[in-house]
């Protein structure tokens, strides 16, 4: 080969790896759990930390070490009012997620920069109980990004906000899901959790699954699934529901695992049966039913006052915030929680603790974590 053949033949090679580098690299890309401490809910009869004695930050472990990589946002440090606390969060966009902050007289919804100590502004936070009336007008709990905007939690409704941030109302000026009658069976007092499963039986492509506890020992203690299309509008929307496996185990929170067709739902109580324990569940996205109830593990000294849940279908693994110990008051001896990571098998139904200690210990951070997400 003459030199300058030579030479052509290696700047095209090097041309050639440089242009596959850029995927090369985001190929490589680190994916987080994203974690938020603050007010959480771990079942009636279990005391665990309130708005002014949670951790009240996000911080992220790289999802592949498990290694703490640093705080998000941190509310405690005096920008923000005593006893502000992350109740939620959810993935925005690549850069950014959102978190839902419960602080009486100043909920609000922020949008902040994945980066550590990242950017914070406020992306929504009308309280108003007058017209025009807010998403954000009583106690909030969880928050859950749709196709078509927001669905939000008010511990005794479901609110939506759509891409442009204004208020769905269900019927009159209700919220979206206000007092769903039928099977749904008025479940307002404690909604726990939200999830969304794929359908083709309405336009908009999707319908809301959510965990309901009563705070009591109580058939309405349940899963309902709501019509994503028209909410609850006073008299239809409810399509299903499922009791709980037992009175008085109540539901904290749920994930839908799309890969599978199956909804899990997390259960905390005191002590006995089915209290603390995951269960799933198989939901027909065409007919909107729910069936198959299966427990899937119940070992209390590893789940005890499960909190939050996230799935990774990329690798069938589920990740769930708990107790760190078996005790009904987790701030005696200020308990933290732990994360553990599970495996699930299809065939069986059964998922299976990965090791023989968790995925993340607790620690200062982790009093109590209230939500989850895996992201970039």
């Amino acid at each position: 080969m003459s030199h300058l053949r030579y030479v052509v033949a290696v700047s095209v090679l090097a041309n050639f790896l440089t242009a596959c580098q850029p995927e090369v690299e985001e190929a490589a890309k680190p994916r987080y759990l994203y974690v938020a401490s603050g007010l959480c809910y771990s079942g009636t009869g279990n005391t665990t930390y309130s708005a002014t004695t949670a951790s009240n930050v996000i911080f992220r472990l790289n999802l592949e070490t498990a290694q703490y990589e640093g705080r998000i946002a941190d509310f405690t440090t005096g920008f923000d009012a005593p006893g502000t606390t992350p109740v939620g969060i959810a993935d925005y966009d690549a850069d950014h997620l959102l978190v839902l902050l419960e602080h009486t007289g100043q909920r609000r919804i922020e949008l902040i920069k994945k980066t550590l100590s990242g950017e914070r502004q406020t992306y929504y936070n009308n309280t108003s109980t007058a017209a025009p009336i807010g998403a954000l007008q009583s106690a909030a709990r969880f928050i859950f990004k749709t196709i078509d905007g927001l669905l939000i939690s008010r511990s005794t409704a479901i609110e939506k906000l759509d891409t442009g941030k204004a208020r769905e109302t269900g019927t009159g000026t209700n919220a979206w899901v206000q007092a769903p009658g039928g099977a749904c069976s008025a479940s307002i007092t404690n909604i726990t959790s939200l999830a969304t499963y794929p359908t083709s039986s309405n336009t908009l492509g999707y319908n809301i699954i959510y965990t309901h506890s009563q705070n009591a020992s109580s058939a309405n203690n349940r899963i309902g699934i709501i019509n994503g299309l028209t909410g609850w509008n006073g008299t239809t929307g409810c399509l299903a529901s499922q009791a709980a496996p037992a009175l008085t185990a109540y539901p904290t929170s749920s994930v839908y695992m799309e890969d599978t067709g199956r909804v899990v739902v997390s259960y905390a109580g005191i002590s006995g049966s089915m209290l603390n324990s995951i269960y799933s569940y198989d939901v027909d996205e065409t007919a909107n039913t729910i069936s198959d109830e299966f427990k899937g593990y119940e070992v209390p000294s590893v789940i005890y006052g499960a909190s939050a849940m996230t799935y990774d279908k990329s690798t069938k693994t589920l990740y769930v915030a708990t107790g760190g110990a078996i005790t009904n008051n987790f701030t005696t001896g200020t308990i933290p929680y732990n994360i553990e990571k599970f495996t699930y098998n299809s065939t069986t139904k059964e998922f299976t603790r990965a090791g023989s200690t968790s995925f993340y210990s607790g620690n200062l951070e982790t009093r109590c974590i209230s939500s989850m997400f895996i992201g970039n």
